[in-house]
């Protein structure tokens, strides 16, 4: 078959970082404003986890990603916003660093009463269900057996995603209660290569997929030559989650490169030591954090722009997609029972 007429899928797959994800929300504005279009028209399906997610769903609602990224930028203090003093100095092994109270009230403010049957491009937001113990998996209804998932805000899913232990509460919604998607996969892109191979491309065997992956300036968590290896709680605190979270990007990583080769396409960058200080910790918001993490989120976005395994990203027009329930239903087609 000639490349033009075998099945193409791009995903984009965006990590989780906390404040890191301005690094993101920077690359995706970046991109959109010379793409000149909604950066989700590119796309058959996105991928995104914690922050990522929250901005994943932006772009599938087609927010501008020059607003996303402002989410960031002048709320930060909110959304990350410690506790008082006193509530941390009496309840630091009992409570979380930050009420979530910040962060979904910025939510509600941008995405307002917007649900997954309101987007307009397949999404596929992971968490960890601690009511089951499993991996969730948010989706538009792009299958006849996605049946639930579209009645729930999009705030509600943002919130669920983004509970990273130690810094935020669990969050609890009508389907359960909820850990950070980071727990079971920080980088999401795999997660993003199955639905697709599994669902969207499904009696397709010659159909081709891209991954367009875009990280968070993670930083690798690693041990210090004299440290004190017997660690309790007051040791690990957030390391343990940015270790997990580290550790999982990396694996991502090295297996898309194996599995895909050439179409799969990586941003993102390392800190240098003197910037590692302004953005090691996931919810450090200074003047320092956020003029690191935009000025290299430019820098990589340029240099994006002129890399060759880009330019099928940049032409490529999804197509629009087939939705089974909810409000932007398209299609009656229904199909045998499979678990999703």
């Amino acid at each position: 078959m000639a490349e033009a007429e075998v099945p193409t899928f791009h995903i984009l797959a965006l990590s989780g970082g906390g404040y890191r994800g301005l690094y993101t929300a920077t690359v995706l504005a970046e991109l959109e404003k010379v793409l000149g279009r909604p950066i989700a028209s590119h796309f058959d399906l996105i991928c995104g986890t914690s922050a990522g997610g929250l901005l994943g769903l932006g772009l599938a609602a087609e927010i501008p990603a020059d607003e996303l990224k402002a989410l960031f930028e002048s709320h930060g203090e909110r959304i990350f916003g410690c506790r008082s003093l006193w509530r941390r100095l009496t309840g630091f092994w009992w409570k979380a660093k930050h009420s979530s109270d910040g962060l979904r009230s910025v939510l509600d403010e941008r995405f307002g009463a917007l649900t997954i049957g309101d987007l307009k491009h397949r999404v596929l937001v992971p968490a960890v269900n601690y009511s089951t113990g499993r991996g969730q998996f948010f989706k538009t209804p792009h299958h006849p057996t996605f049946e639930l998932d579209h009645r729930m805000k999009l705030t509600d899913v943002a919130v669920a995603t983004a509970a990273a232990p130690v810094y935020f509460p669990l969050s609890r919604n009508e389907r359960g209660v909820f850990a950070d998607g980071g727990l079971v996969g920080n980088a999401p892109g795999f997660f993003g290569l199955h639905e697709v191979r599994t669902f969207l491309a499904k009696g397709m065997p010659r159909a081709r997929v891209r991954v367009l992956a875009i990280g968070t300036m993670t930083i690798g968590a690693t041990v210090r030559g004299d440290a004190d290896l017997d660690r309790g709680f007051a040791r690990w605190r957030g390391g343990l989650f940015d270790l997990v979270i580290s550790a999982q990007e990396s694996s991502v990583d090295y297996m898309l490169r194996q599995s895909l080769g050439d179409d799969y396409f990586s941003i993102d960058d390392k800190a240098t030591p003197d910037q590692s200080r302004d953005v090691k910790a996931l919810d450090r918001v200074s003047t320092a954090s956020t003029n690191t993490l935009r000025d290299r989120g430019m820098h990589a976005a340029q240099k994006a722009l002129g890399e060759p395994k880009f330019q099928p990203f940049r032409a490529h027009w999804a197509a629009a997609p087939t939705f089974f329930h909810g409000p932007n239903k398209n299609s009656t087609t229904s199909s045998e029972p499979q678990h999703a």
